[in-house]
């Protein structure tokens, strides 16, 4: 009997630390991932490695990105793959690199964070609040967010200028403007 409740104990045991292992939130878009992200798709941040393993220069201009409204704030989306802190929605660390690399973080002000310790698996909204415009990528308006929640998973997410736009309403970009100039000198 007692052999019994011994290999009770240690199968509850090591099915708990299964739990904690596999759980996981992920913030989308996530950076390197087109379309919805999977339980795989979650890194652990750290400070040597704010995107996890995700090879920022690979991954930079060709992923998904979020954009910037006017105030420099955006909305992103947590999805908790289990319940509980370790599938915590809470952002706890909100860092941003304004040039893209991943080698300049400083920090961004979390204005609406997602649950500590959900009780259901879904996704939540979340406000952050950059320090300022993006620099980065091939278009000079790109930069990197890094996110890391309360169970201590996470990963990063591209973020975007908003387009500048004309006096006239209509988006000014230098492909744009190239491409009016070409058609007046058509004229």
């Amino acid at each position: 009997m007692f052999f019994s409740k011994s290999v009770i104990a240690a199968a509850i045991v090591l099915f708990s630390v299964s739990m904690e292992v596999s759980a996981h939130a992920a913030i989308t878009p996530v950076l390197g991932v087109n379309g919805k992200p999977t339980r795989n798709d979650v890194q652990r941040p750290t400070n040597e490695k704010p995107c996890g393993n995700t090879n920022i220069a690979q991954k930079l201009d060709s992923s998904s990105v979020i954009t910037l409204k006017a105030d420099k704030s955006f909305d992103a989306t947590i999805t908790n793959f289990n319940t509980g802190v370790d599938g915590s929605r809470e952002i706890v660390s909100a860092l941003v690199d304004v040039t893209g690399t991943g080698k300049k973080f400083t920090k961004a002000t979390v204005k609406k964070n997602g649950t500590k310790n959900p009780t259901n698996v879904g996704p939540e909204e979340l406000i952050i609040q950059l320090p300022s415009a993006c620099q980065g990528g091939k278009s000079k308006n790109k930069c990197l967010v890094s996110l890391k929640t309360a169970g201590g998973f996470g990963n990063c997410v591209v973020v975007q200028n908003s387009p500048k736009k004309r006096e006239d309403g209509a988006v000014g970009t230098r492909a744009a403007r190239a491409a009016r100039i070409a058609l007046e000198d058509l004229d």
